[in-house]
């Protein structure tokens, strides 16, 4: 089978698309097609005109023709149903009643452009439900943190933080090593007298007060 897309009318189409996925311009048409049930098909986008820019990029399996001055992407889609040797294996993609007739007089399978565009949004997001959730956080073993840290610190890299000592509760007021100290001893009475006591005694005697 293939495809035979009315591209402009398809771009045009408003109301379908969601606000993530509207505005796509031509390749981005095209990857939405590839992710969908028509990714496999053959699929051909007829434009107006000349290129305006460089259109590569889209996916295999898909080109683009430009129906080039003096002629529009309906004569040019008419003339490729017109000349196609199986049209029942044709799919034809256009909201244009023109097209549309054109298509079913050769007994293509028509679509139009809303109905095309929701098939590709419908797909879309049964890709998304389908992916597997992203990990929001990843936690490695300790091991290989360990050896990461140790590639760090043979190339320079930041260590990390080291734990700040906590500082210990106070403890009851310490007590003062050093012992009151107590009153001297009272001191023994000086004899006032550098006298011997015999000598004394010997002079109160001549004195008579003996």
């Amino acid at each position: 089978m293939g495809l035979l897309i009315d591209t402009a009318n398809v771009l045009h189409q408003t109301g379908v698309l969601p606000p993530d996925l509207a505005g796509v311009g031509l390749r981005g048409l095209g990857a939405l097609i590839k992710g969908s049930r028509w990714g496999a098909e053959r699929v051909t986008l007829v434009c107006d005109g000349a290129p305006r820019g460089p259109h590569a990029g889209l996916p295999t399996g898909m080109h683009a023709v430009f129906s080039g001055h003096g002629a529009t992407a309906d004569d040019l889609i008419e003339a490729r149903i017109a000349a196609s040797n199986a049209p029942r294996t044709l799919t034809v993609v256009s909201s244009d009643r023109r097209i549309i007739k054109a298509a079913r007089k050769r007994r293509c399978r028509s679509l139009t452009s809303e109905a095309f565009l929701r098939t590709l949004v419908t797909d879309a997001q049964r890709r998304r439900k389908a992916a597997p959730p992203r990990p929001s956080r990843v936690d490695l073993p300790t091991d290989l943190i360990a050896e990461a840290q140790a590639m760090a610190d043979a190339h320079g890299g930041p260590t990390p933080p080291q734990a700040t000592p906590q500082p210990s509760p106070p403890g009851p007021p310490k007590q003062s090593t050093n012992a009151p100290t107590s009153d001297p001893p009272p001191a023994e009475p000086l004899d006032e007298s550098p006298l011997p006591k015999s000598i004394i005694e010997e002079a109160r005697r001549l004195l008579g007060e003996g």
